[in-house]
């Protein structure tokens, strides 16, 4: 199995993602670096849908499509969330 990486660098964000998988069975772990910091941090995972969108939540169909960086972007709201 063969592992993507695929980097985002906009709009203040700096964030990899390692997709594992293909297709509908799709996983990618989030790594974000903060600003300011010069290590990257798991933050989550993110999942590819029936319909092969991306979603910050396991087994939940999105109707618009998403790209990864949009999910992610969901995933580190949640996560700045929880770390509060």
């Amino acid at each position: 199995m063969s592992i993507r990486r695929m980097k985002y660098k906009k709009n203040g964000f700096d964030m990899l993602c390692r997709v594992h998988g293909s297709g509908e069975y799709s996983e990618a772990t989030i790594l974000i670096k903060l600003q300011g910091e010069d290590k990257y941090i798991i933050i989550g995972e993110i999942y590819k849908t029936t319909n092969l969108n991306w979603t910050h939540q396991k087994g939940v169909n999105q109707i618009n499509k998403k790209s990864w960086h949009d999910s992610a972007k969901d995933l580190y709201a949640v996560f700045q969330k929880e770390a509060a």
